[in-house]
């Protein structure tokens, strides 16, 4: 079970914090977002920055690339989101409609819909096909801030996108099943930062990361608690948790700029005091698809990029 340890970059750009870090679909690239209202594309690999997306007035909070790379849609502070063409850089769709800032945009699998979420607790549904400045649909059953967006890949072609799970400050994980008009919550109690679907297995189990330090893995199939793994340091700001390489490890970055890994058999993390490669809070973290690679994403306006020894 190895984990990619090892820094191999450190991507400087950003003048200002760093709240997302994505990678695009393949992970020869990567799109990250700052408090200095840029987004930056970047070759982690050889720690080159190839490209400058400017346009947000506020912090850039959130990133969702399309699954062909050729678009990525962007919000933050200035409760706008953005829809740009990677290539031109220019900005082909602006929607408006949150009344507060935006933490959450996902796109399904096909980039047809687009998925918008965040302080004023509605998720938006956008036809990316249509030229409406209204969307689709607004979902109005958080009763707090949304943290986090989901649309899980679907094998079967009839479920495009027909299934959205979020996480709230108000404690709910909800899965709205569009298709069948559906909407199920579940209660975690603390404020969720974030909840990830399995990507192996979407529909069984979900993990979630929560404001009192803890980060669960849940049985969708009957709400129940699998796992239980802590110790990371949890501040004011969204910790973001991640999927290891096979399911077999979950990742998490923490308020002191440590990144924690547990096994998820036994819930126990590989280090009891890991090293804190970041100066301040780790924002973000997400493994490559093949988990041969890392980025982390802090307040330190820093993103390192992390290799397997």
């Amino acid at each position: 079970m190895s984990i990619p340890s090892q820094q191999v970059q450190s991507l400087d750009g950003h003048t200002g914090p760093v709240h997302v870090a994505r990678y695009n679909h393949g992970a020869k690239y990567c799109l990250t977002g700052s408090a200095d209202r840029t987004i930056r594309l970047w070759n982690p690999t050889l720690g080159k920055e190839i490209k400058k997306y400017e346009g947000h007035g506020r912090e850039v909070l959130a990133l969702d690339i399309s699954s062909d790379n050729a678009k990525f849609a962007s919000s933050g502070g200035d409760k706008q989101v953005f829809v740009w063409d990677v290539a031109s850089g220019a900005i082909t769709r602006r929607l408006q409609g949150h009344f507060g800032k935006i933490n959450a945009v996902a796109f399904n699998k096909e980039a047809t819909v687009l998925c918008t979420a965040g302080f004023d607790a509605k998720i938006m549904i956008w036809d990316m096909r249509a030229a409406s400045r209204d969307p689709l649909q607004t979902l109005k059953d958080a009763t707090n801030s949304i943290t986090s967006l989901s649309i899980p890949g679907s094998t079967n072609p009839d479920a495009v996108g027909a299934e959205i799970i979020s996480s709230a400050l108000d404690g709910h994980v909800r899965t709205h099943d569009l298709r069948m008009g559906k909407m199920t919550e579940d209660l975690i109690g603390s404020p969720v930062h974030c909840v990830l679907p399995s990507p192996q297995s979407p529909k069984d189990t979900y993990m979630t990361s929560s404001a009192d330090g803890k980060v669960r893995i849940f049985d969708r199939s009957n709400g129940g608690l699998l796992q239980t793994l802590e110790g990371h340091k949890v501040g004011d700001g969204r910790v973001r948790a991640c999927w290891g390489y096979g399911e077999s490890i979950v990742l998490a970055g923490d308020d002191e700029g440590k990144v924690w890994a547990w096994n998820v058999l036994d819930a126990k993390p590989l280090s009891a005091n890991p090293p804190a490669p970041h100066k301040k809070a780790i924002t973000w973290l997400e493994l490559s698809p093949n988990g041969k690679q890392m980025i982390t994403a802090s307040l330190d306006g820093t993103v390192k990029v992390w290799a397997n020894k």
